[in-house]
């Protein structure tokens, strides 16, 4: 079909204008001249209008039939009507008569949405109100085919028809000459030559001259498969062509393929703008959310200077611990006691630590639980300050604190825990246990010593009792109770020296245990701060969605703008 260059044109042009605009809403650019689509692709679509015109019998119904290669009009050799005939699209086939002179005949022919056909009565036999209709279609026509016989190439008012009507047609008439089956090709190149110069005289130039056979085309087109080789016999590839270059670089059709272009690249271009600025946007609003992370990391460093001082004193609740334990180890490392861990096991270390740990846990779980209360309130009151950015900055609303965070009770209760585990892997690091385990059994052995001297002696005292050796066996006796004594004595001299030891050892512990506290502490309030963190996730989120769905919305940019550009070097 011919003009499939145009139509190609116009359907790459209306794609671009419907995705052009789809993504100016999708941007929120303003669409300008594309909010009205179909308003402004109208001058596009608008149907191309060939008039027909000719004498009675010249060929002009079957001149159109070729043309489009449908039976599109009745082909009689009586016409029997004299108004003017206009082919436009219907799906539902039907006639109207507007008035008298004008019959709209509706058909379902596909070619007709693009094309629309005027058929007019004989040149000779026009009516004034006939030819009223004819000149009222004459500025819209794109194409106006004068019609000869091609046995009267010459007909005197068909001629006199384009004298007159040739200066507001100038570069659209075209000569067609009907029935070339029925001349040879000498007789039609003289005829070509007469018309060349019979035109000249009439209307100063010879517009294009053509040759056809409407039965010839008509039946190539109906053949299956399609007849090119009758059809371009038939004269009819000419006309095609000849249509085709009409329609290309017709201006009117031009200027509207122009406008529509002009119009799309101006909301490209308000797209391009738009869409830089929101990429600054995003940049800054990356920025911003970097910017009130530094804040929160900030915020998390003083948290752990202003509440280290305060762990600091960690060091004092070890001391005071210590004092404790170090009258539980003197109970534990009495004589008494000591005398009967000779003969059952002793667990006055494992006691002791189990007293540490249960003592320093405590408190360190007092100061934790209000540690973390007083994290929560800091994170809450600088939330307070984030909300009106976010909404101002950002155009979002914020999440809610209480709703994201649940109170922070997870992480309240993690923090405590991690620092009440954290108390009592420091207390075992110190090795007290170890150390009081073995000053004990230094102890034990020493007092074990006389006890067993003591008890040698006093065996040895009861075998001289039994030869009747009184006097040695009461000496040695009293020599055992003397080293009992001495036993006992040395012992709670030993106990004495423990406690001192071990109140020496406990205080040297103090700081190692504080440091190391401390250091568990700062990863508390950090790990702390990263939930706090958590809640910026949605908002950070946001953002990046907001830069994934630019992406594609640049790339489409590109094609469209590419696609434009290539439309409007081809106009």
């Amino acid at each position: 079909m011919f003009g499939e260059r145009y139509f190609a044109t116009r359907e790459r042009l209306s794609a671009v204008v419907h995705g052009a605009r789809e993504l100016a809403e999708d941007t929120g650019t303003d669409l300008g001249l594309l909010a009205d689509e179909e308003e402004l692709l109208s001058g596009i679509f608008e149907p191309f209008l060939f008039q027909v015109l000719g004498e009675v019998n010249a060929g002009k119904s079957s001149f159109i039939n070729g043309l489009f290669g449908t039976e599109l009009c009745e082909v009689e050799s009586i016409p029997n009507t004299k108004e003017v005939q206009w082919f436009c699209y219907g799906e539902n086939e039907c006639d109207e008569l507007p008035n008298e002179a004008l019959k709209q005949s509706y058909r379902a022919s596909e070619f007709l949405r693009d094309f629309t056909v005027v058929d007019s009565p004989g040149s000779h036999a026009l009516e004034s109100s006939s030819k009223a209709v004819m000149h009222h279609f004459l500025p819209l026509a794109d194409v106006v085919f004068f019609v000869f016989p091609v046995m009267n190439a010459w007909g005197a008012s068909t001629w006199n028809l384009i004298s007159e009507l040739a200066p507001q047609l100038e570069g659209r008439i075209a000569l067609v000459l009907q029935q070339k089956d029925q001349r040879n090709e000498q007789d039609l190149m003289v005829m070509r030559e007469h018309m060349r110069e019979l035109a000249i005289q009439k209307i100063g130039y010879s517009p294009d001259i053509f040759f056809v056979s409407g039965l010839q085309a008509f039946e190539a087109k109906q053949e299956e498969p399609f007849d090119k080789r009758r059809w371009k016999e038939s004269g009819y590839s000419l006309v095609e062509e000849f249509i085709s270059r009409k329609i290309t670089q017709s201006p009117t059709r031009r200027q509207a393929l122009a406008k529509v272009c002009n119009s799309t690249m101006q909301t490209l271009r308000d797209i391009e703008d738009r869409m830089e600025v929101r990429r600054r946007t995003l940049d800054s609003d990356e920025g911003f959310l970097s910017d009130i992370e530094v804040e929160v990391n900030q915020e998390r460093e003083r948290q752990v200077e202003r509440l280290a001082e305060k762990f600091s004193g960690l060091a004092e609740v070890f001391g005071e611990q210590s004092e404790e334990a170090s009258r539980w180890l003197a109970n534990g490392t009495s004589p008494w006691l000591t005398f009967k861990s000779l003969f059952h096991k002793e667990n006055t270390a494992v006691e002791i630590e189990a007293f540490f740990i249960e003592a320093v846990q405590s408190v360190v779980k007092g100061l934790a639980e209000d540690h973390s209360d007083e994290l929560v309130a800091a994170c809450r009151m600088h939330w307070r300050t984030v909300i009106p950015r976010i909404e101002e900055r950002l155009e979002m609303p914020p999440p809610d604190f209480e709703k994201e965070s649940s109170g922070f009770n997870e992480a309240r209760a993690r923090y405590i825990s991690r620092l009440e585990e954290s108390a009592r892997k420091a207390v075992i690091a110190q090795k007290i246990r170890g150390m009081i385990d073995h000053e004990l059994e230094t102890q034990r052995s020493t007092f074990r010593r006389f006890v067993t001297l003591s008890l040698l002696v006093t065996t040895v005292a009861g075998l001289l009792g039994f030869f009747k050796m009184n006097i040695w066996a009461f000496a040695l006796l009293a020599c055992a109770v003397v080293l009992l004594v001495i036993g006992f004595l040395r012992l709670q001299r030993n106990s004495k020296e423990l406690v001192e030891w071990f109140r020496e050892k406990s205080s040297a512990c103090r700081r190692p245990f504080a440091e190391q506290m401390s250091l568990e502490y700062e990863e508390g309030v950090r790990v702390f701060f990263v939930e706090y963190v958590s809640i910026f996730e949605d908002i950070r989120r946001h953002v990046a969605d907001l830069s994934m769905k630019l992406k594609p919305q640049l790339e489409l940019w590109d094609g469209y703008f590419l696609e434009l550009k290539v439309i409007d070097q081809d106009l």
